[in-house]
């Protein structure tokens, strides 16, 4: 009766350390899994801060008004008016 009782015992001991050592093994996984993910994060967001720095750049490139001058004069034919010379005759 005794050894029954010690037998369950060991093997409900052993079922528990098997259970608790199969989820160990899960979490492991899971850990190593979030970690290369934050790796792949921190370098698509470094490249993505790149990609907006250029972006940004050719923004203020684009619309400065230099750049809004020239596409005006060679794709538009358009010319700067030359200022009138104003006389005070009287």
């Amino acid at each position: 009766m005794i050894n029954n009782k010690i037998i369950i015992n060991i093997f409900i001991l052993f079922m528990g350390i098997f259970f608790l050592s199969i989820e160990k093994i899960k979490l492991s996984w899971e850990i190593s899994t979030l970690h290369n993910n934050y790796a792949n994060l921190r370098v698509e967001h470094d490249n993505l801060k790149d990609l907006n720095l250029k972006l940004t750049t050719q923004f203020y490139i684009k619309n400065s008004p230099a750049s809004i001058e020239k596409f005006a004069k060679e794709s538009l034919g358009m010319e700067k008016k030359r200022p009138r010379k104003i006389s005070n005759d009287k």
